[in-house]
Protein backbone atom coordinates (compact mmCIF):
# COMPACT_ATOMS: atom_id res chain seq x y z
CA UNK A 1 0.00 0.00 0.00
CA UNK A 2 1.03 3.74 -0.43
CA UNK A 3 1.54 6.01 1.84
CA UNK A 4 -1.48 8.13 0.78
CA UNK A 5 -3.24 4.89 1.73
CA UNK A 6 -1.84 4.99 4.64
CA UNK A 7 -2.64 8.19 5.81
CA UNK A 8 -6.38 8.16 4.58
CA UNK A 9 -7.09 4.90 6.57
CA UNK A 10 -5.17 6.46 9.95
CA UNK A 11 -7.29 9.32 9.67
CA UNK A 12 -10.42 7.63 9.06
CA UNK A 13 -9.89 5.71 12.56
CA UNK A 14 -8.91 8.81 14.28
CA UNK A 15 -11.86 10.26 12.56
CA UNK A 16 -14.02 7.29 14.24
CA UNK A 17 -12.43 7.10 17.42
CA UNK A 18 -13.12 10.91 17.83
CA UNK A 19 -17.10 10.22 16.95
CA UNK A 20 -16.66 7.42 19.94
CA UNK A 21 -15.68 9.47 22.44
CA UNK A 22 -17.87 12.73 21.64
CA UNK A 23 -20.55 10.18 21.86
CA UNK A 24 -20.01 8.62 25.46
CA UNK A 25 -18.79 12.18 26.89
CA UNK A 26 -21.37 13.98 25.33
CA UNK A 27 -24.31 12.59 27.48
CA UNK A 28 -25.19 14.91 29.81
CA UNK A 29 -28.27 15.39 32.24
CA UNK A 30 -30.07 18.10 31.78
CA UNK A 31 -30.72 20.70 34.29
CA UNK A 32 -33.39 19.87 37.11
CA UNK A 33 -34.84 23.22 37.26
CA UNK A 34 -35.51 23.27 33.35
CA UNK A 35 -37.04 19.59 33.98
CA UNK A 36 -39.94 20.61 35.87
CA UNK A 37 -40.31 24.87 34.60
CA UNK A 38 -42.80 25.40 32.08
CA UNK A 39 -41.59 26.69 28.97
CA UNK A 40 -42.75 30.52 29.70
CA UNK A 41 -40.88 30.74 33.02
CA UNK A 42 -37.94 28.90 31.18
CA UNK A 43 -37.65 32.04 28.95
CA UNK A 44 -37.85 34.68 31.91
CA UNK A 45 -34.99 32.71 33.74
CA UNK A 46 -31.77 34.57 33.25
CA UNK A 47 -28.51 32.94 33.08
CA UNK A 48 -28.29 33.55 37.11
CA UNK A 49 -32.04 33.99 37.68
CA UNK A 50 -34.54 31.86 39.80
CA UNK A 51 -37.87 31.92 40.39
CA UNK A 52 -40.42 30.23 43.22
CA UNK A 53 -40.59 27.50 40.73
CA UNK A 54 -37.41 26.68 40.51
CA UNK A 55 -36.66 26.64 44.10
CA UNK A 56 -39.86 24.35 44.35
CA UNK A 57 -38.28 22.24 41.55
CA UNK A 58 -34.55 21.87 43.17
CA UNK A 59 -36.54 20.78 46.65
CA UNK A 60 -38.57 18.27 44.76
CA UNK A 61 -35.71 16.90 43.10
CA UNK A 62 -33.44 16.68 46.66
CA UNK A 63 -36.62 15.15 48.22
CA UNK A 64 -36.54 12.06 45.34
CA UNK A 65 -32.96 11.99 46.18
CA UNK A 66 -33.53 11.43 49.65
CA UNK A 67 -36.12 8.65 49.69
CA UNK A 68 -34.45 5.65 48.83
CA UNK A 69 -36.09 3.67 46.10
CA UNK A 70 -37.34 0.21 45.84
CA UNK A 71 -34.43 -1.91 44.64
CA UNK A 72 -35.01 -4.00 41.30
CA UNK A 73 -34.93 -7.61 43.13
CA UNK A 74 -37.82 -6.44 45.34
CA UNK A 75 -39.87 -4.53 42.98
CA UNK A 76 -39.57 -7.19 40.23
CA UNK A 77 -43.06 -9.02 40.30
CA UNK A 78 -42.81 -13.04 40.71
CA UNK A 79 -42.85 -14.32 36.94
CA UNK A 80 -46.26 -15.28 35.94
CA UNK A 81 -46.71 -19.08 35.77
CA UNK A 82 -48.52 -19.87 32.42
CA UNK A 83 -50.13 -24.12 31.92
CA UNK A 84 -48.33 -26.00 29.49
CA UNK A 85 -49.31 -25.31 25.65
CA UNK A 86 -51.64 -27.39 24.01
CA UNK A 87 -49.89 -30.17 21.33
CA UNK A 88 -48.91 -28.97 17.91
CA UNK A 89 -50.86 -31.16 15.58
CA UNK A 90 -49.87 -30.97 12.31
CA UNK A 91 -52.58 -30.28 9.57
CA UNK A 92 -51.60 -32.89 7.55
CA UNK A 93 -51.99 -35.70 10.45
CA UNK A 94 -55.96 -35.06 9.87
CA UNK A 95 -55.64 -36.08 6.19
CA UNK A 96 -58.71 -33.82 5.49
CA UNK A 97 -61.65 -35.41 2.72
CA UNK A 98 -60.61 -39.28 3.57
CA UNK A 99 -62.84 -41.31 6.39
CA UNK A 100 -61.34 -42.84 9.02
CA UNK A 101 -59.88 -46.48 8.89
CA UNK A 102 -60.41 -48.75 11.85
CA UNK A 103 -57.90 -51.12 12.93
CA UNK A 104 -58.18 -54.60 12.01
CA UNK A 105 -58.71 -56.97 14.87
CA UNK A 106 -56.12 -58.69 16.34
CA UNK A 107 -55.48 -62.69 15.09
CA UNK A 108 -56.54 -64.91 17.58
CA UNK A 109 -53.90 -67.54 17.11
CA UNK A 110 -50.09 -66.63 17.14
CA UNK A 111 -48.36 -65.96 13.64
CA UNK A 112 -46.42 -68.77 12.03
CA UNK A 113 -43.49 -67.28 10.62
CA UNK A 114 -40.86 -69.79 8.94
CA UNK A 115 -37.22 -69.87 10.83
CA UNK A 116 -35.54 -68.48 7.81
CA UNK A 117 -37.69 -65.70 7.15
CA UNK A 118 -34.41 -63.54 8.33
CA UNK A 119 -32.12 -65.39 5.40
CA UNK A 120 -30.22 -66.96 8.11
CA UNK A 121 -30.11 -71.40 8.49
CA UNK A 122 -30.89 -71.53 11.88
CA UNK A 123 -29.68 -75.47 11.94
CA UNK A 124 -26.26 -74.17 12.37
CA UNK A 125 -24.37 -71.85 14.74
CA UNK A 126 -26.26 -70.28 18.19
CA UNK A 127 -29.35 -68.05 18.09
CA UNK A 128 -27.21 -64.79 17.86
CA UNK A 129 -25.13 -66.39 14.48
CA UNK A 130 -26.59 -66.28 11.09
CA UNK A 131 -24.98 -68.97 8.69
CA UNK A 132 -26.65 -67.33 5.32
CA UNK A 133 -29.17 -69.78 3.52
CA UNK A 134 -28.30 -68.39 0.57
CA UNK A 135 -24.32 -67.66 -0.13
CA UNK A 136 -23.54 -64.16 -2.07
CA UNK A 137 -22.94 -65.27 -5.77
CA UNK A 138 -19.49 -66.37 -6.98
CA UNK A 139 -19.04 -68.36 -3.42
CA UNK A 140 -17.80 -71.60 -5.11
CA UNK A 141 -16.71 -73.05 -1.52
CA UNK A 142 -18.79 -72.52 1.25
CA UNK A 143 -16.75 -73.44 4.22
CA UNK A 144 -14.30 -71.13 2.81
CA UNK A 145 -16.75 -68.05 3.00
CA UNK A 146 -17.83 -68.96 6.73
CA UNK A 147 -14.29 -69.12 7.57
CA UNK A 148 -13.21 -65.39 5.96
CA UNK A 149 -16.51 -64.14 8.11
CA UNK A 150 -15.18 -65.23 11.04
CA UNK A 151 -18.15 -68.33 11.29
CA UNK A 152 -15.15 -71.27 13.32
CA UNK A 153 -16.33 -73.97 14.90
CA UNK A 154 -19.96 -73.88 14.08
CA UNK A 155 -21.96 -76.56 15.65
CA UNK A 156 -24.71 -78.32 13.58
CA UNK A 157 -27.48 -77.88 16.00
CA UNK A 158 -30.34 -80.11 13.72
CA UNK A 159 -30.31 -81.40 10.62
CA UNK A 160 -27.12 -80.53 8.13
CA UNK A 161 -29.15 -79.11 4.83
CA UNK A 162 -26.43 -77.48 3.44
CA UNK A 163 -23.88 -80.52 3.97
CA UNK A 164 -21.37 -78.37 5.56
CA UNK A 165 -20.67 -81.18 7.77
CA UNK A 166 -19.22 -84.06 6.07
CA UNK A 167 -17.77 -85.86 8.56
CA UNK A 168 -20.85 -85.70 10.85
CA UNK A 169 -19.06 -84.65 13.90
CA UNK A 170 -21.75 -82.00 14.91
CA UNK A 171 -19.22 -78.88 14.04
CA UNK A 172 -19.86 -76.87 10.61
CA UNK A 173 -16.99 -77.08 8.51
CA UNK A 174 -14.72 -78.81 11.10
Amino acid sequence: MSRMRYTWIGLGAAVLCAAATWTVVDQRTPDPRLLSTPAAAQASLGATGTSRADQAADRSVKDRAATPEKTTAAAAKPPKVHGTPAPFVQPFAGQPGRARIRPGKSPKAPVRVTPNVDGCDRNYGTKAQCVPVTFPKGVTDRCAWLKAHGFTGVPVAAKDRQNLDPDKNKIACG
